[in-house]
């Protein structure tokens, strides 16, 4: 997953997240087009696989479930 925290605070959590650690976010899977017409168009569902099956989350809330 490709992630776009949506305030500097759910960033600053998201940076903070060690390996091994369980979290909990909330978002929606997004497309990012810019002026210039370049694009990143990442999947839309959650249960394709193969290539292109990344996801591209913007972020609106997160939770580090389990500290180390």
């Amino acid at each position: 997953m490709h992630l776009i925290p949506a305030t500097n605070t759910i960033e600053a959590m998201i940076n903070q997240v060690k390996e091994g650690e369980l979290i909990e976010m909330q978002g929606y899977l997004v497309r990012v087009d810019a002026k210039d017409g370049w694009h990143w168009q990442s999947s839309l569902i959650r249960n394709d696989i193969g290539a292109h099956a990344c996801e591209l989350v913007y972020v609106e809330s997160f939770k580090i479930l389990t500290d180390r």
